[in-house]
């Protein structure tokens, strides 16, 4: 708890900047701070039971003997955050899938740290990110990566040092992870001919209006071995119907 009263106490200092305008876009509208401070929140990650994750090596042992074609297919629709479909091919037994799904369902959403995010103008539409987490076992406080990129609101695009995020609509039904959603993503992908990047940014709210989230996700690999040459990523999960998360015991979505 050290942490989150050290991103509660910079959080106190007078901001410098105080604009009483927001950003324009709708899925930002509302969800996030625009006059210089900042939204509590914390970095979440699913916890799935072991035998969840044994069902999973042995899944990924089943899709190894596929042929390349259909392992290709596969990772094209791969969604780590959503419950895989029912393929006769990966489950030659229905009663397998169905007690895949089962412990699918009891995974449990724990908090990785607290973080704290808002939005501050900087004028013309353009809008900077300001952020901060706290290390749990150092307790030093430090920006989130996200903080690199800014929004520009007349355009709705994200901009990095790798370029312009574009946007995308985003849904989720309620065999994601997270619950059900809805919101925008928007993504970056280059390749040259030594390494091909994907960076993104999601924002959504699940449908039930319990929660909205923040995800950041970014990729790079050698165009010629296919090997992580960098990567990282986190979601980030704000109440609302509070003003804080219960920062208990974690529990089940």
């Amino acid at each position: 708890m050290k942490a989150l009263y050290t991103i509660l106490a910079l959080m106190a200092v007078p901001a410098l900047v105080n604009h009483a305008y927001g950003a324009e876009n709708a899925v930002l509208q509302g969800l996030l701070p625009t006059n210089a401070t900042m939204k509590t929140g914390t970095a979440v990650t699913p916890q799935f039971s072991p035998e969840f994750i044994k069902m999973q090596q042995e899944l990924l042992n089943r899709l190894q003997n596929l042929s390349p074609e259909e392992q290709k297919a596969f990772m094209d629709s791969y969604d780590p955050l959503t419950l895989i479909a029912y393929d006769a091919k990966l489950w030659p037994k229905k009663d397998d899938y169905d007690k895949y799904r089962a412990e699918w369902k009891k995974v449990k959403i724990v908090t990785a740290r607290e973080v704290a995010v808002g939005l501050k103008s900087e004028g013309d539409n353009k809008w900077a990110v300001l952020s901060l987490t706290a290390d749990p076992q150092t307790k030093r406080t430090a920006p989130l990566t996200i903080s690199a990129l800014s929004y520009d609101s007349a355009r709705n695009v994200w901009i990095s040092n790798n370029g312009e995020l574009t946007a995308k609509e985003y849904q989720a039904t309620d065999d994601n992870i997270y619950g059900a959603q809805t919101g925008q993503e928007w993504t970056l992908e280059k390749e040259d001919s030594l390494s091909k990047m994907k960076e993104s940014i999601r924002i959504s709210r699940n449908t039930d209006g319990k929660a909205f989230y923040i995800s950041y996700s970014f990729n790079e690999r050698s165009t010629i071995s296919n090997a992580v040459i960098a990567q990282g990523g986190y979601m980030l999960m704000f109440p609302l119907r509070s003003s804080q998360v219960n920062m208990g015991t974690p529990g089940s979505r």
